[in-house]
Protein backbone atom coordinates (compact mmCIF):
# COMPACT_ATOMS: atom_id res chain seq x y z
CA UNK A 1 0.00 0.00 0.00
CA UNK A 2 1.60 3.50 -0.74
CA UNK A 3 1.02 5.86 2.27
CA UNK A 4 -0.84 8.73 1.66
CA UNK A 5 -3.74 10.65 3.38
CA UNK A 6 -6.71 9.53 0.78
CA UNK A 7 -8.75 7.36 0.71
CA UNK A 8 -9.54 4.51 -2.07
CA UNK A 9 -12.82 3.17 -1.61
CA UNK A 10 -12.19 0.57 -4.36
CA UNK A 11 -10.09 -1.02 -2.53
CA UNK A 12 -11.38 -0.34 1.15
CA UNK A 13 -14.49 -2.38 -0.70
CA UNK A 14 -13.18 -5.20 -2.34
CA UNK A 15 -14.84 -8.11 -0.21
CA UNK A 16 -17.95 -9.10 1.13
CA UNK A 17 -17.35 -8.89 4.36
CA UNK A 18 -16.18 -5.15 4.03
CA UNK A 19 -19.45 -4.13 1.59
CA UNK A 20 -21.53 -5.77 4.57
CA UNK A 21 -19.91 -3.90 7.72
CA UNK A 22 -20.00 -0.78 5.89
CA UNK A 23 -23.53 -1.02 5.16
CA UNK A 24 -24.07 -2.13 8.60
CA UNK A 25 -21.88 0.81 9.86
CA UNK A 26 -24.59 2.94 7.51
CA UNK A 27 -27.59 1.79 8.77
CA UNK A 28 -26.41 2.32 12.54
CA UNK A 29 -25.67 6.36 11.42
CA UNK A 30 -29.21 6.12 10.50
CA UNK A 31 -30.34 4.50 13.49
CA UNK A 32 -28.72 6.81 15.88
CA UNK A 33 -29.81 10.05 14.18
CA UNK A 34 -33.49 8.44 14.04
CA UNK A 35 -33.05 8.31 17.60
CA UNK A 36 -31.87 11.68 18.23
CA UNK A 37 -34.44 13.45 15.92
CA UNK A 38 -37.35 11.77 17.97
CA UNK A 39 -35.43 12.34 21.38
CA UNK A 40 -35.32 16.19 20.03
CA UNK A 41 -39.09 16.14 18.87
CA UNK A 42 -40.96 13.85 21.11
CA UNK A 43 -38.65 14.16 24.34
CA UNK A 44 -38.54 10.82 25.04
CA UNK A 45 -36.05 8.20 23.68
CA UNK A 46 -36.93 5.76 21.49
CA UNK A 47 -35.81 2.60 22.88
CA UNK A 48 -36.31 0.82 19.48
CA UNK A 49 -34.39 2.71 17.68
CA UNK A 50 -31.46 2.50 19.86
CA UNK A 51 -31.26 -0.58 20.12
CA UNK A 52 -30.94 -1.34 16.69
CA UNK A 53 -28.23 1.32 16.50
CA UNK A 54 -26.48 -0.75 19.41
CA UNK A 55 -27.30 -4.14 17.32
CA UNK A 56 -25.73 -2.63 13.89
CA UNK A 57 -22.89 -1.39 15.18
CA UNK A 58 -21.98 -4.49 17.67
CA UNK A 59 -22.82 -6.42 14.07
CA UNK A 60 -20.50 -4.12 12.25
CA UNK A 61 -17.73 -4.62 14.41
CA UNK A 62 -17.79 -8.19 14.68
CA UNK A 63 -18.06 -8.93 11.11
CA UNK A 64 -14.96 -6.54 10.27
CA UNK A 65 -12.55 -7.93 12.42
CA UNK A 66 -10.68 -9.86 9.99
CA UNK A 67 -10.65 -7.52 7.06
CA UNK A 68 -9.46 -4.94 9.64
CA UNK A 69 -6.65 -7.13 10.12
CA UNK A 70 -5.58 -7.54 6.31
CA UNK A 71 -7.19 -4.05 4.73
CA UNK A 72 -5.34 -0.63 5.74
CA UNK A 73 -8.08 0.90 2.91
CA UNK A 74 -11.02 -0.28 4.78
CA UNK A 75 -9.54 0.41 8.66
CA UNK A 76 -9.56 4.19 7.23
CA UNK A 77 -13.26 3.95 6.09
CA UNK A 78 -14.39 1.92 8.94
CA UNK A 79 -12.56 4.62 11.60
CA UNK A 80 -14.00 7.29 9.70
CA UNK A 81 -17.79 6.19 9.65
CA UNK A 82 -16.94 5.92 13.44
CA UNK A 83 -15.92 9.37 13.72
CA UNK A 84 -18.98 10.30 11.64
CA UNK A 85 -21.11 8.54 14.65
CA UNK A 86 -19.24 9.95 16.91
CA UNK A 87 -19.99 14.00 15.30
CA UNK A 88 -23.19 12.88 14.92
CA UNK A 89 -24.15 12.20 18.61
CA UNK A 90 -22.29 15.73 19.33
CA UNK A 91 -24.52 17.52 16.84
CA UNK A 92 -27.52 15.85 18.00
CA UNK A 93 -26.57 16.76 21.52
CA UNK A 94 -26.47 20.49 20.68
CA UNK A 95 -29.39 20.39 18.41
CA UNK A 96 -31.93 19.42 20.91
CA UNK A 97 -30.30 21.33 23.67
CA UNK A 98 -30.70 24.30 21.41
CA UNK A 99 -34.37 23.26 20.71
CA UNK A 100 -34.79 22.93 25.11
CA UNK A 101 -33.36 26.32 25.17
CA UNK A 102 -34.80 28.42 22.37
CA UNK A 103 -38.73 26.34 21.88
CA UNK A 104 -38.48 28.05 17.81
CA UNK A 105 -42.75 28.49 17.51
CA UNK A 106 -43.13 26.83 20.98
CA UNK A 107 -43.71 23.42 19.27
CA UNK A 108 -41.20 21.85 22.05
CA UNK A 109 -42.87 22.18 25.51
CA UNK A 110 -42.36 18.75 26.54
CA UNK A 111 -38.36 19.10 25.49
CA UNK A 112 -38.33 21.89 27.93
CA UNK A 113 -40.50 21.21 30.82
CA UNK A 114 -37.55 18.33 30.89
CA UNK A 115 -35.15 18.35 33.89
CA UNK A 116 -31.73 19.09 32.95
CA UNK A 117 -30.40 15.60 34.08
CA UNK A 118 -32.42 14.08 31.20
CA UNK A 119 -30.44 16.03 28.94
CA UNK A 120 -27.09 14.92 30.48
CA UNK A 121 -28.23 10.89 30.53
CA UNK A 122 -29.24 11.60 26.88
CA UNK A 123 -25.70 12.84 25.92
CA UNK A 124 -24.22 10.13 28.31
CA UNK A 125 -25.92 7.42 26.63
CA UNK A 126 -25.49 8.40 23.26
CA UNK A 127 -22.23 9.50 23.13
CA UNK A 128 -20.59 6.83 25.18
CA UNK A 129 -22.17 4.37 23.13
CA UNK A 130 -20.76 6.00 19.76
CA UNK A 131 -17.50 6.62 21.89
CA UNK A 132 -16.88 2.75 23.04
CA UNK A 133 -17.69 1.69 19.16
CA UNK A 134 -14.98 3.86 18.14
CA UNK A 135 -12.55 2.64 21.19
CA UNK A 136 -13.36 -0.56 20.40
CA UNK A 137 -12.24 -0.73 16.85
CA UNK A 138 -9.14 0.78 17.55
CA UNK A 139 -8.18 -2.15 18.69
CA UNK A 140 -7.66 -2.99 15.58
CA UNK A 141 -4.73 -0.76 15.21
CA UNK A 142 -2.26 -2.30 17.61
CA UNK A 143 -2.23 -5.80 15.18
CA UNK A 144 -0.10 -6.37 12.86
CA UNK A 145 -1.85 -6.30 9.35
CA UNK A 146 -1.51 -9.30 7.05
CA UNK A 147 -0.66 -8.98 3.62
CA UNK A 148 -3.22 -10.46 1.19
CA UNK A 149 -1.94 -12.42 -1.51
Amino acid sequence: MVTNNSLNLVEALRGKLEKVSIFLTLIAVGCLGLSIYIFGTQAKLSWISFSAFIIFTGLANYISRKPLKINAWFYRLFMFQHGIQILLSLAGWIWVLYLAQENPEGRYTALVNLPFYIFILFFLITFLATFGSFMFSLVGLHKKREPKN
